[in-house]
């Protein structure tokens, strides 16, 4: 189980979510791939809580690289996701990223609401809580006793293609991408034929 990567957002209906904070953990990618999982994550992250209603929580499968990003968002704006993999279990990502959220909140208060474009807000505690919870067993020890069910309540699994308007596909979605570069984009591809033959969540 591996997680890669918890990102925070300000958002807006009509807008393009903006970056306020992130932080990733790609040890487990060969150093020539890191930049583009960097890109392919960033990109996940803003697609998925660009696409989600306040209060909403989701868990969207990436089908092309067998990644699960986890998100939500607040009445304030404030929207938070996490990326992982396909093991990682969706509870303990949810708890997750509420967490991030008040630590966000307690480093920074309402400061980023003036925010207009991408910026680095650092917040410590992502710092440590990616490293935490790449063991969600350790990390969050109800897991093992199924308790608070109520945070597996609403959480709605979905891919790219069903969170975008009808008949839009990942390709194109990321083909008009500022997330992504050239390599990115053919690392994408490259990744999604190479699965073709794989079955997902």
């Amino acid at each position: 189980m591996h997680l890669y990567t918890i990102a925070l957002f300000k958002v807006r209906p009509g807008s393009k979510p903006v970056l306020l904070s992130i932080v990733y953990e790609l040890s487990s990618f060969g150093f020539f791939q890191r930049g583009s999982v960097k890109e392919i994550t960033l990109f996940v992250a803003r697609e998925t809580v660009g696409r989600i209603n306040v209060g909403e929580r989701i868990s969207l499968i990436h089908e092309q690289s067998q990644k699960v990003c986890h998100a939500t968002a607040d009445a304030k704006g404030l929207a938070c996701a996490a990326l992982t993999d396909s093991e990682y279990p969706e509870r303990v990502a949810h708890v997750l990223v509420r967490q991030a959220m008040e630590h966000f909140y307690q480093t920074h208060g309402d400061r980023w609401q003036t925010a207009t474009n991408d910026i680095e807000m650092p917040t410590p505690p992502l710092d440590q809580m990616i490293i935490k919870y790449q063991n969600p067993h350790e990390a969050d020890p109800m897991m093992n006793l199924q308790k608070n069910l109520d945070e597996t309540i609403n959480i709605v699994k979905k891919t790219v293609e069903q969170l975008g308007q009808r008949g839009e596909k990942l390709e194109d979605i990321a083909s008009k991408s500022d997330d992504l570069s050239f390599q990115s984009k053919a690392f994408m591809q490259n990744a999604e034929r190479m699965n073709k033959c794989c079955s997902y969540l």
